[in-house]
């Protein structure tokens, strides 16, 4: 359905209106001062002034040309159309903009209100105390201090609301801020969104300027940059003076004063304007313009800078390091005092309407893929900058500069390299610089030349879209052909015969491994989908494998189905002869991934850690009967093509089943030193899932320090034990120095309070009394954040454990004959 009438028509009826019924609104609207309720109305672009016509409040163009149709509600000096204030947003703090249409009304009832007439939600501002709307208001007065003033209440001349108790980003002569008021800065000189830093006067009485966090956009004491030092004077008021000799000031709650302009007073506002405002840069200046300069009021002159707070500019200490501008870019002091941010080569501003969020690199950076990818690569030269609050990962000295372009651009981590004298730093993001003269720092920027092979995704997509009718067709084929072959299905997995298998392997020739239950091989079965398997032949293992703990493991695999524990596919039980059949997985072992040279990153570390935790309380708790692995190390643990981890090798896992199960006595352990829980050697007593606890405790602590746990640390205090690493970690975390144990890991520096919290978490796993020790569940929880690391218990008193765990020089197998136990 049409609307009856176009916005176009209801603005020319309103247009109209005014015209006919206030003419005098249209004839003389720099002579006016106030707007009358139940008649007055103002659209844009009108405006009614301050008696001594100084300044202007009403409707101003958003922007500067004359047929702008965006409006701000706006106090401004008249001359020159500098804003002081403006309407807001009061949840998201953005200036309110009108369109052509709008109007601004006191109705009969009193209330002032901003609107836009024919829309569904017509109301676009309306002013609010702290105690609710503003209502009652007879009449609208700008006064000649810039202050807006309605006045109304029970006697109709009381002032219900007025401008100087709500700024926006600027203070006038004779304005005040109470506690609990701020200034919230624009994002640019010509625009009026919200900015990024504020000007706070705080409760416990320290006036603060801050600098909004870009992630979350919210202020925090971290991010603070300047402060009055007043704190907890309470009661804090910070004043504006008139009165000569002027100060911008502030007054504690024991009448004692403190001047923010010094040490020279500010001149008259009798031959000077005058405004402090909170700029797009973050510094809080004090301007000042003479008044009738040439028979004109400040027209032939420009606004010049009194004081800025705070005076260093650039140097200020943001989240404790130097500059204003966000992460990958750097601070500019402009001649005029102003501050700009830049962006080093081949990087963009993240908001180009808000230059002081930061910047993000226009190409796809370096990816530690394991491929070589230096060619894509080169260095570039960025202008010179100090960065000295960027961390770096790793640092080389007495090095060339052509040195150090290599280093970084054969290093997947490295995003810039810092070249000073005869250092190099390689750094993996820039934190906020600035650029100072005769830095001898170069900065050297790694930029992508070449683009990634491109996946031929549409390519793709149409052989996908060409051959779904066939998949479609031979997907029930091949299943009626599987169902067919498939001899026996024992609890939802296929039987093979050992002749497939032994095609599938090619005669058993490709060993991927050797444990202490058997051989593992890597095999293809081409109706499988992926047709990758990993076949684990159960003859001739070790440990004498009785039918009993063949069929206690395929029930233990059979049932399971979790994205962190590895899927059995199949089995062979034909003859003499017991075999698995697994999934295959791509990405090897998480030994493999501890023991390489170049040291992953953490939050690749810390997701790994997670999974593993998820895959053994599901184990614990996700199945429907219980089932304790045993053998978690880091052999035990693979990674698949997404490098996701998954737990394998269920060969000493007990399934526990009903009561009589639970209670089941067991004759024989197997485990692998040093992951055995203490209880093993108990010689009697309850075995349950607090062991796994243990064994994730030891390969916790390994992947947080990437060393095997009977790797002795490199610190020559270090205690020498049959567990160095636990030792080890334990003297770091109780000594608080967790980052020590990442100190050669950038991003894991960045991340310390997690590091620690993970070691934490090991500690506890790894207590000799298994009741001490958490549920996975639990440790899943820690690890994730959601519940808090309890408080470390003391030490623990030396046991006879080493001296068991050592009696054997194996380090990667062994078994241990106990009397009799239960499993709980």
């Amino acid at each position: 359905m049409r609307p009856l009438m176009s916005p176009a028509i209801v603005h020319l009826a309103l247009f109209l209106h005014v015209i006919l019924l206030h003419p005098s609104m249209l004839l003389a609207q720099t002579s006016r001062n106030n707007l009358t309720a139940g008649g007055d109305t103002l659209i844009p672009p009108y405006y009614i002034t301050s008696p001594s016509g100084d300044f202007a409040f009403g409707f101003r163009p958003l922007d500067s040309k004359s047929n702008s149709s965006s409006f701000l509600l706006a106090i401004w000096f008249f001359f020159d159309g500098t804003v002081v204030w403006f309407a807001t947003d009061a949840s998201s703090g953005s200036a309110i903009v009108a369109a052509g249409q709008s109007v601004l009304s006191v109705s009969t009832t009193g209330q002032l209100s901003l609107s836009n007439p024919g829309e569904n939600n017509p109301l676009l501002w309306s002013p609010s105390s702290d105690h609710g709307p503003v209502l009652d208001v007879s009449h609208v007065v700008l006064n000649d201090t810039g202050n807006l003033q309605f006045v109304g209440g029970a006697g109709g001349s009381s002032v219900v609301w007025e401008s100087f108790q709500y700024p926006t980003d600027t203070l006038l002569p004779g304005q005040s801020m109470l506690p609990g008021t701020k200034l919230q800065s624009r994002s640019a000189d010509t625009g009026f969104s919200l900015g990024q830093f504020s000007f706070i006067v705080q409760g416990d009485g320290n006036i603060v300027m801050y600098k909004m966090n870009t992630a979350a956009d919210s202020g925090g004491p971290v991010n603070a940059y300047w402060s009055s030092g007043t704190c907890c004077a309470g009661n804090t008021t910070l004043f504006f003076d008139v009165n000569p000799p002027a100060y911008l000031y502030f007054i504690l709650s024991d009448g004692s004063r403190g001047n923010l302009t010094t040490p020279q007073p500010l001149p008259s506002t009798a031959g000077f304007y005058q405004h402090a405002t909170l700029d797009p840069d973050g510094l809080f200046r004090v301007y000042i313009r003479p008044k009738n300069t040439g028979g004109k009021k400040g027209n032939d002159t420009a606004w010049s800078i009194m004081k800025q707070i705070p005076s260093v500019g650039c140097r200020s200490l943001t989240n404790g390091q130097r500059g204003m501008c966000g992460p990958n870019s750097y601070c500019i002091d402009l001649p005029n005092k102003r501050i700009d941010c830049a962006c080093p080569s081949g990087y963009v501003f993240l908001d180009s309407q808000n230059r002081y969020k930061g910047c993000i690199p226009t190409f796809l950076p370096d990816s530690c893929d394991g491929k070589n990818h230096t060619a894509e690569f080169e260095v570039q030269d960025s202008p010179s900058a100090n960065w000295v609050s960027s961390v770096s990962y790793k640092m080389h000295t007495f090095v060339t500069e052509e040195q150090c372009r290599h280093l970084c651009l054969n290093s997947c981590s490295c995003a810039v390299a810092l070249f000073n004298g005869n250092n190099c730093s390689e750094v993996g993001m820039l934190v906020a610089g600035w650029q100072e003269n005769g830095t001898t720092m170069r900065t050297l920027v790694k930029v992508r030349t070449k683009s990634p092979p491109v996946q031929m995704l549409p390519y793709i997509l149409i052989v996908a879209l060409a051959v779904l009718l066939l998949v479609t067709t031979c997907t029930l084929l091949v299943h009626c052909y599987i169902t067919k072959k498939a001899r026996k299905n024992y609890l939802g997995t296929r039987v093979f015969t050992h002749k497939e298998l032994c095609r599938a392997t090619n005669g058993f020739s490709n060993l991927l491994g050797e444990g202490g239950f058997g051989k593992v091989y890597r095999g293809t079965v081409k109706s499988l989908q992926p047709p990758e398997v990993a076949v684990k032949d159960l003859g001739g293992c070790k440990v004498e494998y009785k039918e009993k703990e063949f069929e206690n493991e395929v029930r233990s695999t059979g049932q399971i189905h979790h994205k962190n524990l590895v899927r059995m596919i199949g089995y062979c039980k034909e003859g003499v002869h017991r075999m698995l059949v697994f999934e295959y997985m791509q990405g090897g072992t998480l030994a493999d991934t501890i023991a390489r040279s170049e040291r992953p990153c953490w939050s690749f570390l810390a997701e790994a850690a997670i999974g593993i935790a998820k895959g053994l309380e599901y184990l614990h708790e996700g199945c429907k009967s219980k089932i304790i692995h045993c053998d978690i190390k880091p052999d035990n643990i693979l990674f698949d093509d997404k490098h996701i981890p998954r737990i394998t090798d269920f060969g000493i896992a007990k399934l526990l089943g009903d009561q009589k199960t639970q209670k089941t006595v067991i004759n024989t352990i197997v485990g692998t030193k040093p992951y055995i829980a203490p209880e093993w050697f108990d010689g009697v007593g309850k075995v349950d899932s607090k062991v796994d606890v243990y064994s994730f405790g030891v390969v916790l602590l390994e992947i947080i320090c990437c060393k095997r746990a009977t790797e002795q640390p490199t610190d020559a205090q270090a205690p020498s034990t049959m567990f160095p690493l636990r030792a080890w970690v334990e003297s770091l975390i109780r000594g608080g120095n967790a980052e020590l144990l990442v100190q050669e890991e950038s991003e894991a520096l960045a991340y310390t309070e997690s590091v620690e919290r993970f070691a934490r978490i090991a500690i506890w796993c790894l207590q000799k009394d298994p009741s001490t020790r958490p549920t996975m569940r639990k440790v899943v929880q820690m690890l994730e954040g959601e519940v808090e690391v309890d408080p470390l218990p003391d030490p623990p008193m030396p046991s006879g454990l080493s001296a068991v765990l050592s009696s054997g020089s194996d380090t990667r197998h062994s078994s241990s004959m106990v009397h009799a136990f239960q499993v709980e």
